[in-house]
């Protein structure tokens, strides 16, 4: 979905902060322009108010009281009146269109960094901690959101001085030049200062994205921590991370302190420059008394303008730091993408084809090298074998979560490697030894893997896979709330939802990797009973340690370092005597 709308993204160069803004900001970017005629007017409306005053200030001193007419100094008050409307209309209408178009920007960036994160191998995703990801996805949006924010007030900043020292230099010219040169080195001094500041915040969002996946990662294990007893030692591990992050924050907070002390200073000598210069050339004649209000009001602003526009170019560069710590996650490529041209795979009868196939996880050692196997549609196979014989990465590879380094996988002789990924994950129905769960409705998490399905469709994959019965029984029926993972439910209960979800789902071919390891005899019994239910017309391939449950099987294959060293029904294997009935002896015994 969001491939489609959000394509542009796909090839913003995410290497430069302000050129991802720039196409994030494809199809909006008639906003920025009509900010800066907004800004223009807006500035020129407010700085409209001090010129009226000081036009009122020297009508009324060139007059007598006796010469003092109410109607001309409504005139003034109602246009002073009119102008300040007019500002707050404009602002406000401005600043309503500005809100709207500059979320839509974040939200995008946000839910295109969702998906290219989701986009990652599984290889990848388990090297990361989930809560760090989470916040530079976060971080990546809200910086967008505040660049764009950040531009929409220097673009009113940049008109505001603008207007203003055009009116100053209508007063006098000599008020012109000091403004421009203290203005000019104020930009000079927080250009070059806040280049440190950059590099301290982006220290800064490196810390706090740490930190954050360490506060994730201990509250998603806190039973286990519980089960150890390792709270103090977690507490005094999340402290260490914390004063690390709090200590990047105090060292870019103190930076920014510094550099607004020293603008602070020099527009302060700016102001006391300034009305010593407005009071000499009154005492001199060059300038009347409303050319001295004038310019005093027009400098009180001129100086908030400066001071404004000095942070919020300060702002921006800040936010750069943060911006590219959160765009680091988008520098590292997809490990698993589409062939080019891929389609989508058509299944006719879910026959899979191991050809060859050669794979390692690293380039020295191999766990495959040209392994073959086919599978029958409507086949139900049994992988069997000890740890690191192969059984686990073979269904990685068949789901492509991992590319081979030689031969072909096929599903109904379509080469996995040049089908959409998409269409290939749609044809497989996985169940792992751990049903994830959402923390969502029971229902939600059956109607998961088919959205579309209808009550009565969820109810009656509920029954066949032995689910409706406590799920009638919970607080709250189909609608009680499963907890983070499913942590209010049993074990078993987690598997037979998982049950229902996957008989929903219609795959013709089913991945069971494990599905019952995890529950004790009288549960495993319960689930294999679904499990039977959700086998049926699909092509099966089932890895278990506990051989029992493969006595349903079609034939039964024992892999050892990568290789099929036997193969056969359940029984046969048994008579044979060789390794798979030394496993079965094992666990009878």
């Amino acid at each position: 979905m969001f491939e489609l709308r959000y394509k542009e993204l796909s090839s913003a160069p995410v290497s430069s902060p302000l050129r991802f803004i720039f196409a994030a900001c494809k199809g909006y970017r008639r906003f920025f322009v009509s900010e800066v005629f907004y800004g223009f007017f807006n500035s020129l409306f407010k700085i409209l108010v001090p010129v009226i005053f000081s036009a009122m200030i020297e009508y009324f001193s060139h007059i007598s009281p006796a010469e003092f007419s109410w109607r001309r100094a409504l005139m003034y008050l109602g246009g002073i009146l009119g102008v300040f409307l007019l500002t707050n209309g404009l602002r406000f209408f401005r600043e309503m269109a500005n809100e709207s178009w500059r979320n839509m920007i974040a939200w995008r960036v946000q839910e295109y960094a969702l998906t290219y994160a989701a986009g990652h191998s599984a290889a990848y995703l388990k090297e990361q901690k989930s809560g760090q990801l989470a916040q530079r996805i976060f971080a990546l949006s809200t910086s967008c959101y505040r660049q764009m924010l950040s531009f929409s007030r220097i673009s009113s900043c940049f008109w505001l001085i603008v207007l203003t020292l055009f009116f100053i230099g209508r007063a006098s010219f000599w008020f012109l030049v000091p403004i421009m040169g203290f203005g000019l080195l104020s930009v000079l001094l927080s250009i070059k200062i806040s280049r440190r500041t950059t590099e301290l915040n982006k220290t800064c969002a490196e810390e706090q994205a740490k930190f954050g996946g360490e506060v994730v990662d201990a509250l998603s294990n806190i039973l286990l921590i519980k089960m150890f007893g390792q709270e103090r030692q977690e507490n005094a591990k999340l402290q260490k991370d914390m004063e690390c992050a709090n200590n990047a924050e105090i060292y870019a907070v103190k930076s920014q302190l510094i550099l607004n002390g020293l603008q602070a200073g020099v527009i302060m000598m700016f102001k006391i420059c300034g009305i010593f210069l407005a009071l000499y050339l009154w005492k001199n004649g060059v300038v009347s008394v409303a050319d001295v209000v004038l310019v005093l009001l027009l400098l009180e602003d001129v100086l908030k303008y400066f001071e404004r526009f000095l942070y919020d170019v300060t702002l921006l560069r800040t936010n750069l730091g943060k911006l590219d710590d959160s765009l680091k996650f988008l520098r590292v490529p997809h490990e698993i993408v589409n062939a080019p041209n891929a389609q989508p795979l058509k299944l006719r009868k879910g026959k899979i084809e191991f050809r060859d196939v050669s794979f390692g996880y690293t380039a020295q050692k191999k766990i495959f090298n040209r392994f073959s196997l086919t599978i029958e549609s409507g086949e139900k196979i049994g992988i069997v074998g000890r740890s690191g014989s192969g059984k686990s990465t073979l269904i990685n590879l068949l789901q492509r979560n991992y590319d081979i380094s030689d031969g072909e996988i096929l599903i109904d002789g379509q080469n996995i490697s040049q089908v959409t990924l998409h269409s290939l994950r749609q044809a497989l129905a996985v169940m792992a030894q751990d049903s994830q769960l959402f923390h969502r409705t029971i229902r939600k998490n059956i109607a998961f893997g088919s959205p579309e399905a209808s009550e009565r469709q969820i109810y009656a994959a509920a029954k066949k896979a032995y689910a409706d019965g406590f799920i009638k029984e919970a607080p709250h029926g189909y609608l009680t709330i499963t907890g983070e993972r499913g942590v209010k439910l049993s074990g078993g209960q987690r598997q037979r939802i998982a049950v229902a979800r996957t008989l929903l789902k219609k795959a013709p071919i089913l991945i069971l990797d494990e599905a019952t390891s995890a529950l004790d005899n009288e549960t495993e019994n319960e689930v294999m009973a679904a499990i039977s239910e959700l086998m049926k017309n699909r092509t099966v391939i089932a890895i278990a340690h506990r051989l029992s449950t493969l006595k349903e099987m079609d034939r039964i294959i024992v892999l050892d370092k990568g290789k099929i060293v036997e193969e056969g029904t359940p029984q046969t294997l048994l008579d044979k005597q060789g390794k798979f009935a030394k496993l079965w002896k094992l666990q009878q015994a």
